[in-house]
């Protein structure tokens, strides 16, 4: 990357009448000069701090208005509408004060000054590979409002800047340190959600990504004890869950504690809720695609140039990453105690509940450029639990390694993946009874991005997996296997086409074929963006989805993790079609509402139909347990459909902070057994969901902290939504019955209709009430888990042991004022 940079900062000049300081900024002159990019090749350059974004070419002068402080993030794109493979993102950091400065960026940081004053010198500034420039300041004339306004404007002469402050103070640019990052781009249909806001959000003592994404508008909780989502409508099991374009199945810990993934090793979250790409795919509602972060720093080469511990209630972590030469990498793990807590607490009269249970995470990424054009990148995660809750055992993991490869060639961008996937599960009620699942999954997927026609981005792929899928069931002496083991190829293609400033039409279209099925499938995908003006945008998607390896059904009460099951062929010869879905939906953006404010409006329906239910017809013979058994035999299908609208406002900057939204949605299935139809049990009328923040010292706070880095803010997480369907009990009978020639009373509980019923309205209020810290250094925070101890329903029940039965509740999350975090950074 070449920038050719002069910051004038805001302030009177003598003699004349202009001023930059009316302006409230600092003024950036900058021109982009990179292999990465062709010659003649428009780009778009955007200031993360204030969301600006300009266009300009490769070669020629652009000037922005950058906000009064010392840091700004830059990311320059050839596109935005392709992926990030042609983006790169500096961090500029600048320790100065009034003054004019010019110099040329590289990839590894300053190179050298442009120009020197008649005062100053330039060199290595102690401990640090970047370089100090020197440059006079006071009187120089500003730029007149007419460069302001005119972005095209081309001819800037740096070296009469500078001459023209010959006669000032000195001022001195200690240090510039430019980083290469790969931010996830905000495509059309896509939410971003970065690792900084993550950890800003009151969490269950650490930072959460999937709870992060269950506070966004169209994204339903179930309850406290699970991290499972469930978007627009849609089942959990219908959400694509990637981590380097590795499949993740069921990403959950038990008790809702923690999703799986370490924030310190992900480069931020991109979440798609409607309007997905052709190039993602096998499910219905949503894609949550998690990038491994290239660990180290860019200007200094290390072994272990960063690592962390963290310390929480319930857990702790440890991290570490370096960068030599032309590789970097970052391997965190983390492991609980969650046990032993959970002693103390019920020994201190804080909470009733005693279990066994331990998880581990271990998650990285090493990557090695072998040139500017070619990268390899090798990922991994593994982690398993075990909770054993006598006499119940069960235990539960996953493994994900992808392997990726990127090369790029002329107008061409080449990306490869090979993917192992594992996940598994164990339901053992002592010697009795086991339940259970082992999944794999091998990928190769590879695809060609070209940019070679004007205003068109093309994307063509295939794809290739293998599913080895088992599940079993031993009872007694009966064992149920069965095993699966579907081959699915995918061909896609897409043109991203801006038709002109101001319209971008991408249109799509995905070819399955599924051996076991049978099936050949067919996935038109379309968007269409109308950006208004610089502010406002309307976006529309239409698309038809598939999904052939889906989460059975086995009732409406949610379990701990998914049944993982493949469309095939029953033994009757019957082809079992994949889940499919149609959706239509509209979104209306407008930002920077007085220049802070951002708001979407939006609006869906969405078809569900083929969707497994399991209806037991056969009794557990001998010929049931025989190795020709296929659960597809007892499948029924369920159809439905979705609707709602959701809102939003947030402001991401300043000492306060946050956003508040709200949606209400109906969702309704219809099983072909005959009954009625009925609301499944994500189903959530509406809900009100805020987060907020208060920077109360350090840097954009209240008030300024003398120390560099320092920070002290607090926040606060509340949502209130509707109670989620239940299948209600309606009262009770008792039934005489002669047991061993004597008459005994059986108490019989009457049921209601499926899902009729629903519990009471759920309220919870979550304080991060001390997040203290140093940028990079330490952080230490304090958070408070439902504040006002509401008590909102998970489970109804008669008590059929007290006499007369009595109708009981059990409760979600209580009042835990005891969740704790520390981390150190070394």
């Amino acid at each position: 990357m070449f920038l050719l940079p002069v910051l004038a900062v805001a302030q009177e000049a003598a003699g004349e009448g202009a001023s930059l300081a009316a302006q409230k900024g600092i003024l950036f002159y900058g021109m982009v000069q990179d292999s990465s990019f062709a010659p003649g090749e428009k780009l778009n350059v955007e200031i993360l701090e204030t969301g600006e974004a300009l266009q300009t070419v490769v070669g020629e002068n652009f000037q922005v208005m950058l906000p009064e402080d010392t840091l700004w993030n830059v990311c320059v794109t050839n596109s935005d509408i392709s992926g990030a493979e042609k983006e790169k993102c500096y961090e500029l950091v600048y320790h100065g004060q009034d003054s004019v400065f010019s110099s040329v960026i590289g990839d590894a940081g300053l190179t050298e000054s442009v120009a020197e004053a008649n005062e100053g010198t330039t060199g290595t500034a102690d401990g640090d590979d970047s370089k100090t420039a020197v440059a006079a300041a006071d009187s120089v004339e500003p730029r007149n409002d007419s460069l302001q306004n005119d972005p095209q404007e081309k001819d800037v002469d740096v070296d009469a800047l500078l001459a023209a402050g010959s006669n000032g103070k000195v001022t001195e640019m200690k240090k510039v340190v430019v980083q290469l990052r790969r931010r996830p781009k905000r495509k059309p249909g896509e939410s971003v959600v970065s690792a900084k806001s993550i950890k800003r959000m009151p969490g269950l003592g650490e930072a959460d990504v999937i709870r992060s994404i269950q506070q966004l508008p169209g994204v339903v909780a179930s309850s406290d004890f699970s991290t499972k989502i469930y978007v627009r409508g849609g089942a959990a099991d219908q959400n694509l869950f990637l981590y380097d374009n590795a499949v993740v199945y069921s990403p959950t810990h038990f008790f809702g504690l923690f999703s799986t993934f370490l924030v310190e090793t992900i480069d931020g979250v991109q979440f798609y809720k409607s309007g997905f790409p052709a190039q993602y795919g096998n499910r219905l509602s949503s894609v949550l695609k998690m990038d491994g972060r290239a660990g180290g720093s860019d200007t200094t080469e290390e072994w272990f140039s960063r690592s962390s511990v963290k310390i929480s209630t319930f857990a702790a972590q440890l991290h570490t990453e370096g960068h030599v030469g032309d590789a970097r990498w970052v391997i965190a793990g983390r492991t609980t105690y969650i046990g032993y807590m959970l002693d103390l607490c019920r020994a201190l009269g804080v909470l009733d509940l005693a279990i066994d249970y331990e998880f581990t995470d271990l998650q990285g990424t090493f990557m090695y450029d072998f040139d500017q054009d070619t990268r390899l990148k090798f990922s991994f995660y593994t982690g398993k639990d075990v909770l054993e809750f006598d006499p119940l055992y069960v235990d539960w993991g996953n493994v994900a390694v992808p392997i990726n490869f990127y090369h790029r060639f002329g107008d061409w961008d080449y990306n490869a993946t090979l993917a192992y996937s594992r996940f598994y599960q164990t339901m053992k009620l002592t010697d009795l009874i086991n339940i259970g699942q082992d999944l794999y999954t091998f990928a190769a997927k590879q695809w060609l991005n070209f940019r070679g026609i004007d205003n068109h981005v093309l994307t063509f792929g295939y794809e290739l997996e293998y599913d080895w899928d088992k599940f079993y069931e031993y009872i007694s002496s009966m064992r149920v296997e069965d095993v699966q083991k579907p081959l699915h190829h995918v061909l896609y293609g897409q043109d991203a086409w801006r038709l002109n400033e101001d319209w971008l039409f991408t249109y799509g279209l995905r070819l399955n074929y599924q051996d076991l099925s049978k099936d050949f499938g067919i996935e038109p995908r379309l968007s269409l963006v109308w950006n208004i003006d610089d502010r406002k945008t309307l976006e529309f998607y239409a698309g038809h989805y598939l999904q052939y390896m889906n989460s059975i059904m086995f009732g409406d009460g949610e379990a701990l993790n998914e049944f993982y099951y493949p469309s095939v062929t029953t033994s009757k010869g019957k082809h079992l079609k994949p889940a499919r879905s149609n959706l239509f939906a509209v979104e209306y953006k407008q930002a920077q509402i007085a220049d802070e404010l951002d708001f979407i409006a939006g609006a869906y329906f969405k078809t569900q139909n083929n969707l497994n239910t399991f209806m037991m017809v056969q009794d557990s013979t001998d010929e049931t347990a025989s190795a020709d058994f296929l659960m597809a035999d007892n499948f029924g299908t369920a159809e439905g459909y979705s609707m709602g609208y959701e809102l939003s406002l947030r402001r991401e900057k300043g000492a306060i902070f946050g956003g508040i939204n709200w949606s209400q949605s109906l969702s309704v299935l219809k099983s072909n057994d005959g009954t009625k139809p009925y609301f499944p049990s994500w189903h959530q009328p509406y809900a009100l969901k805020l987060d907020a923040g208060i920077n109360w010292r350090g840097e954009d706070g209240l008030k300024p902290h003398k120390v560099k880095g320092r920070y002290f803010r607090s926040s606060v997480v509340m949502k209130y939504s509707a109670g989620m369907p239940i299948s209600e009990y309606l009262g009770y009978f008792y039934q005489q019955k002669m047991e061993d020639q004597k008459y005994t009373d059986n108490i019989q509980v009457i049921p209601g209709s499926r899902n009729a019923g629903r519990q009471t309205p759920y309220f919870r209020i979550d304080v991060k009430a001390i997040d203290i810290g140093r940028e990079n250094k330490w952080n230490f925070s304090w958070t408070i888990i439902n504040l006002t101890d509401h008590e909102n329903m998970f489970y109804s029940y008669y008590d059929t042991d007290k006499n007369p039965p009595e109708y009981s509740s059990i409760s979600q999350f209580p009042f835990l004022p005891i969740m704790i975090n520390y981390e150190y950074y070394f």
